[in-house]
């Protein structure tokens, strides 16, 4: 897999002659979920305790979801991501003057979500360093408040530098991901230059849309 990350387009090409291989192809979107999931762990164990103390004596039960569940629901995330990819791939695909088949092209969809895995891999690392602060809570806190007080402590987390850091290179992480499917399609259906930058621009919208739309909410609320 070292050629997807160094030279995608050449490495796509080079499998279009080869039979498809779908354990492969498949392992990379499962890959990308389970580490999602092992990082969400991780986070889960930095900032769950600090929570729990801060609730301890004043609301009886916390009401915290499972640290599994949250990483069962954080891990689904790259399953639907590929699912929505796909779906984009086979639409672009259509609307080319040679389309190419679909079956590969959904192969090469799959392949593509390694270029995720070093990103997922230093997201675990970053979070298993990281030490949040404690979370303070003012003596006798209505829910009102503490609700105040939890989306301040989780606005103050996650603009520190390492969940800073992990952020911004995810956002890297999925523009590589679009102009590498890009260039899939680009073999794949030997498209002109120009579409093939309108195809990037599509798929940088459905990588990239929705985190930078959750910053951007962030940065006026």
């Amino acid at each position: 897999m070292w050629r997807l990350l160094s030279s995608p387009a050449r490495f796509y090409d080079s499998r279009r002659s080869e039979p498809a291989d779908w354990q492969t192809a498949a392992a990379a979107p499962l890959l990308c979920a389970v580490l999602q999931g092992i990082g969400a762990l991780v986070v889960g164990a930095r900032t769950r305790p600090a929570i729990e103390e801060a609730l301890a004596g004043r609301f009886g039960r916390t009401g915290l979801p499972s640290e599994y569940v949250m990483a069962v629901v954080s891990a689904l995330s790259y399953p639907m991501l590929f699912g929505v990819l796909t779906l984009a791939m086979l639409a672009l695909n259509a609307l080319a003057r040679t389309p190419g088949p679909a079956d590969r092209l959904t192969e090469f969809t799959a392949l593509g979500f390694y270029t995720q895995v070093p990103h997922a891999v230093l997201a675990i690392a970053l979070a298993w360093i990281w030490e949040p602060d404690a979370m303070r809570l003012p003596a006798g806190a209505s829910t009102a408040e503490f609700l105040v007080a939890l989306n301040h402590y989780r606005d103050t987390l996650l603009s520190g530098p390492l969940p800073s850091t992990v952020r911004l290179l995810s956002v890297y992480s999925l523009i590589w991901l679009a102009a590498v499917l890009s260039m899939a399609l680009k073999v794949t259906t030997k498209a002109p230059r120009g579409t093939t930058v309108a195809a990037c621009v599509a798929l940088l919208t459905i990588c990239v849309g929705p985190p930078m739309v959750g910053m951007l909410l962030e940065i006026v609320r």
